[in-house]
């Protein structure tokens, strides 16, 4: 079975399961009337959410006056492994995600990019850094926890009263308020993390190691006090410390012949391609990782009346990732085969490469926020916000790399799912080591977003009928920074006497057992001893440095009219940035003292106009036409040319920005018909179009320097790019014919396409970048009233998504399906105590990658990080 059948077995099983948990809904559902709403920055700040955990929240989308999917955050029921807002969103229906490992990290939203969302806490923009400092837009939502909020709303709609840089989403996280307790609340929760994936278990590691074990503490406590309970307070806190050892497999550079038997480009009949898939590289990397994250939040609340509320929260948390990489590249020389067949060959090797790589990826968000809330009268409102937000990163990275080219070794393959090792020749303890690479480099970066913004309402609140408005005013500045030193020393010298025996053959190697250069001798004693290369310190040290300011300037008006069934919104947004940025100069590759100072700007006048019908109590007619824009980000914008080397490619990723970038420009298209069942269910059917102009991408291109494979990014305008796709979510939290049975089903799919013009000529893609074609989730419950317990089991499909362009389509990279699943059980024990046992990734699914979508046949890598059981004892009073 290949990968396609395998995705299309996977993709109808979630479908099956899906439709027959759901088969039941209709009428009869358990009542459950929806709460009005206050007008606010975002709309729906103030609605009562009563979902379970994994539920859409019935009552935030049957009152909302655009089109908008909401998930709610529970101490007790959520699950360990959705412990951050990423992990929460990834159930909301057509949103996918860029992984981190085995978690989410970036979100996408209907197949756009995760760079071109908006991500808010209580309506304030969050600072982001993305992946290291890279200058993108990305919110790393990986890094906020899931206790922070109450719920996590996605309007995927605009009006003008929205953020309208945003072609995927507007993301907003609404954060726990006291008012909506209704008394004292508190939850500890204390538990035990077992990782099934042991890998190498902190061999020749740089930092701290663990083979299974981590623990985990949080707590959340709320109440309000006062003469009159007018003072709120929100604490929330937690620690984890948690091991992800995991294993990645590349083989990701083919060689190609054609009937001659003579190299050619690429798997290209028109070259003469002779139908063989022969591989000139193995690789294994093994890693020994423990991820430590902590941190807390504190919002105070002050109601001095009923007509005036005001909050102040401040929030802190940090991820450490401490990370041994131990790899081994296994490169074949493609003008010697001894032997080569349809599917498996005989090589001889070129050189083998070691490295060891230690990093402390150490990322922290932190922020100040507050606003008030002022109902003037029963038909207007003014609400005002203020918040400072921070991000940072840092990292200190020694690097380690040895090579040796023997003579007369061969290595034998199998191109099967993936391609595999099936035999060595010769002794790889007899041959001759040289230093490569050997450095240490510190990387640094922040951003800081200043954010303001006021907004009045006149008579355009929930049951307001006739005519009324909201208009606003907001201001925001975002400024960062990278600053890289790294310090390289003269390489050359004979390796050998510090490559060692590790006793550990590399997971996938089929035993095979390499040297490895030793981390502690090498730093402790060699490397302290080796001159410093003076000119590659400078360069790598000023290369990768920039500085970037943007000032946001927006203002709106949007017109309400309502009537007893229909509410209309048409609104007009004006939309004006302006950057500066400080970057190096380099000449023909070469760093120069100079400094270059790209800036520039844009206006726009982006218009919405959106109609909700209610037919009657339970069915709803909504439709959109909006316009908004996607900024290019700071990276493509004004960052210099950076080089990583010698990780998952042969030679060096090398990016390079684009300071005569264009925005992109979105026109937006979006009907939805819903059907409500007493405020406890719904099935919805959403349709989308956009239409994008000027649509950015990153061009990858292979370039071949001293027999070393370099790979160049750098972003580049589209022509055109369109994606549309229907969307239907079914939500039942107890159906009529077992009360205790609860299911929530969603199904995306989604049809995009890009057009673009590169040197080599015009190249068209039938999908977006990041855009899958299928999505799916499954959750399903059943609640045990004998022991007061719950099973659920959750279920997330994905499908595969391209994630890098190349000149070609055979160097086209793509991201694999997967289906992950997850179950969980939890009861009480007396009236405090609760108990509570998961294990995620129920069916050890795996990562993977693969090069051209039709061409190729075999996956280029796949990771390995196996499952997590937890367990947790839970105290609670409310």
């Amino acid at each position: 079975m290949n990968r396609y059948e395998a995705c299309g077995r996977n993709r109808l099983f979630v479908v099956i399961s899906g439709v027959l948990a759901l088969a039941a809904a209709g009428p009869g559902f358990a009542d459950e009337a929806a709460a009005g709403m206050d007008a606010s920055v975002n709309t729906l700040d103030a609605v009562q959410v009563t979902a379970d955990y994994g539920y859409q929240p019935v009552d935030v989308k049957q009152g909302a006056p655009t089109i908008v999917d909401s998930v709610t955050y529970d101490d007790i029921e959520a699950p360990t492994g959705d412990n951050s807002i990423a992990s929460m969103l990834v159930q909301v229906p057509g949103v996918s995600f860029e992984g981190d490992g085995d978690e989410p990290r970036y979100i996408t939203i209907r197949g756009i990019s995760a760079d071109l969302n908006v991500t808010t806490l209580d309506g304030l923009a969050l600072a982001t850094l993305g992946e290291n400092g890279s200058g993108s837009r990305r919110v790393n939502l990986q890094l906020v926890p899931s206790d922070i909020a109450e719920r996590v709303d996605v309007f995927k709609a605009f009006t003008a009263e929205q953020d309208s840089a945003a072609i995927g989403g507007a993301v907003d996280i609404v954060s726990r308020s006291a008012f909506a307790t209704p008394g004292p609340y508190f939850m500890i929760d204390g538990y035990g993390i077992y990782s099934s994936f042991e890998g190498p278990a902190g061999e020749n590691s740089g930092g701290a190691t663990k083979s299974h074990w981590g623990k985990g503490l949080k707590t959340a406590f709320a109440d309000r006090f006062g003469a009159d309970g007018q003072f709120g307070v929100v604490f929330t806190a937690r620690y984890q410390d948690r091991v992800r050892n995991s294993s990645k497999i590349w083989s990701d550079a083919r060689t190609y012949f054609n009937e001659a038997g003579q190299t050619i480009a690429g798997p290209d009949p028109a070259l003469g391609w002779d139908g063989t898939n022969s591989l000139t590289k193995l690789a294994w990397g093994d890693y020994s990782n423990v991820i430590t994250n902590k941190g807390a939040s504190l919002k105070l609340e002050w109601r001095p009346r009923e007509d005036i509320d005001t909050f102040a929260m401040g929030y802190l948390y940090n991820r450490r990732e401490s990370s041994t990489m131990n790899s081994t590249n296994l490169l074949g020389d493609a003008r010697d085969f001894p032997q080569r067949d349809r599917d498996t060959g005989t090589v001889a090797v070129d050189y083998i490469q070691s490295v060891v790589r230690y990093n402390q990826w150490d990322r922290t968000a932190s922020g100040l926020i507050g606003g008030l809330d002022w109902r003037l009268d029963e038909v207007s409102g003014l609400s005002l916000r203020a918040g400072y937000t921070r991000e940072s990163y840092q990292d200190t990275q020694p690097y380690l790399q040895t090579r040796t080219t023997p003579d007369g070794q061969y290595f034998s393959y199998r191109m099967s799912e993936l391609p595999e090792l099936t035999g060595y020749t010769g002794d790889l303890f007899s041959n001759r080591y040289v230093l490569r690479s050997a450095e240490m480099t510190y990387t640094r970066a922040k951003q800081n977003v200043l954010d303001l913004r006021a907004d009045y309402a006149y008579n355009a609140g929930p049951g307001a009928m006739g005519f009324g408005f909201k208009t606003g005013l907001r201001w925001s500045r975002m400024r960062m920074g990278k600053d890289v030193d790294s310090e390289r020393r003269v390489t050359g010298s004979d390796a050998t006497g510090y490559m060692y025996d590790p006793g550990y053959s590399h997971h996938g190697s089929n035993g095979l057992v390499v040297p490895w250069p030793d981390y502690d001798y090498f730093y402790g004693r060699v490397y302290p001893g080796l001159a410093i290369d003076a000119a590659a310190t400078r360069q790598h040290s000023t290369i990768s440095d920039y500085a970037y300011e943007e000032e946001i300037a927006n203002a709106y008006l949007s017109l309400h009219y309502a009537t007893e069934a229909t509410h209309y919104i048409l609104g007009l947004r004006y939309d004006d940035v302006g950057f500066d940025g400080r970057t190096p100069l380099t000449l023909d590759g070469t760093l120069t003292d100079q400094v270059v100072h790209p800036h520039g700007g844009d206006e726009s006048w982006l218009p919405s106009f959106n109609v909700v019908h209610d037919f009657n109590r339970d069915w709803k007619l909504r439709a959109s036409a909006s316009r908004t824009i996607g900024r290019p980000t700071p990276g493509h914008l004004a960052q210099a040319e950076s080089r990583t080397c010698g990780d998952e490619t042969t030679g060096c990723s090398i990016t390079r920005g684009n300071p005569e970038l264009k925005p992109r420009r979105a026109d937006n298209y979006d009907l939805a018909l819903e059907r409500y069942f007493g405020g406890s269910a719904l099935i919805a059917l959403t349709a989308f179009r956009k239409d994008i102009a000027d649509d950015i991408f990153t061009l990858t291109t292979d370039v071949e320097r001293d027999g070393v494979v370099d790979r160049v990014r750098q972003p580049m305008n589209a022509e055109t790019s369109t994606i549309q796709g229907l969307e239907l979510a079914l939500v039942n939290r107890a159906f009529a014919f077992h009360p205790n049975l609860g299911a929530s089903f969603n199904l995306s799919r989604l049809d995009g396409g890009m057009n673009y013009v590169t040197d080599s000529g015009a190249r068209g893609i039938d999908r977006m970048l990041y855009q899958p074609d299928w999505m799916a989730n499954l959750t399903v419950s059943y609640r045990i009233p004998a022991i007061d317990g719950t099973v659920r089991l959750s279920v997330n499909h994905q499908d595969d998504y391209l994630t890098s362009i190349g000149s070609r389509p055979w160097d086209d990279k793509y991201v694999n399906e997967m289906t992950t699943m997850d179950l969980s059980f939890w009861h009480k024990v007396g009236d405090r105590w609760t108990f509570k046992y998961e294990i995620d990734n129920l069916l050890d699914a795996h990562p993977e990658w693969y090069h051209a979508r039709d061409i190729g046949g075999t996956i280029s890598q796949r990771d390995e990080y196996g499952q997590g059981v937890y367990f947790h004892a839970i105290y609670s009073l409310d």
